[in-house]
């Protein structure tokens, strides 16, 4: 029992935040991001009427902020643990820092595919089946995904295209409803 006391008294305030941390990740965060996913996409549906797009954007978004979340709990308890066994934390963290640095330089590109594809499912540029010209590319949009946005031209091709080069959209899906602003290769027929 002696034994068990002094445990507690030497690691008992690190264990706890653990606990309070997996508590968190594991019952609030993923609550937290429903709600705020469920409460988006009733604000915003009454806006634009495409509740199941929406729902599927805010799916996405959700798990990415969930699985964020997850990761810095998890960076968060390998650092009490650390602590726990006395490992001096300052040299991991200044480590973890440039090791962060350099992997940014090296990923550079595809933080920027990550960050355009979120504002891309944000903003509600265009939607899959929609028919868009992004650059010079014209098709059907046949999937978003964080990373890039693939189409399908009227041959059949596919194109994918990363996010983070996407700079000009062209939506003949949205707005106007008239055949004539949608070239002729993409009107119904």
């Amino acid at each position: 029992m002696e034994q068990f006391e002094t445990f507690l008294k030497n690691y008992g305030n690190g264990l706890f935040w653990i606990l309070i941390l997996i508590i968190f990740d594991g019952l609030f965060l993923k609550r937290l991001v429903k709600r705020l996913v469920r409460l988006i996409i009733k604000f915003d549906y009454r806006k634009s009427g495409a509740k199941e797009k929406l729902e599927a954007k805010m799916r996405t978004l959700g798990g990415v902020v969930v699985n964020m979340g997850n990761m810095l709990v998890l960076f968060a308890i390998i650092l009490i643990l650390l602590r726990i066994f006395k490992v001096d934390t300052g040299p991991v963290l200044a480590g973890a820092g440039i090791i962060g640095l350099v992997i940014g330089f090296g990923t550079q590109s595809l933080i920027k595919d990550f960050v355009s594809g979120l504002f891309i499912l944000i903003e509600n540029q265009y939607n899959v089946g929609d028919r868009v010209k992004i650059g010079t590319f014209e098709g059907e949009v046949k999937k978003i995904t964080i990373r890039s946005t693939i189409l399908e031209d009227n041959e059949g091709r596919i194109i994918y295209l990363p996010n983070g080069t996407i700079t000009t959209v062209i939506n003949y899906s949205q707005g106007k409803t008239d055949q004539s602003v949608v070239p002729k290769q993409f009107q119904s027929k």
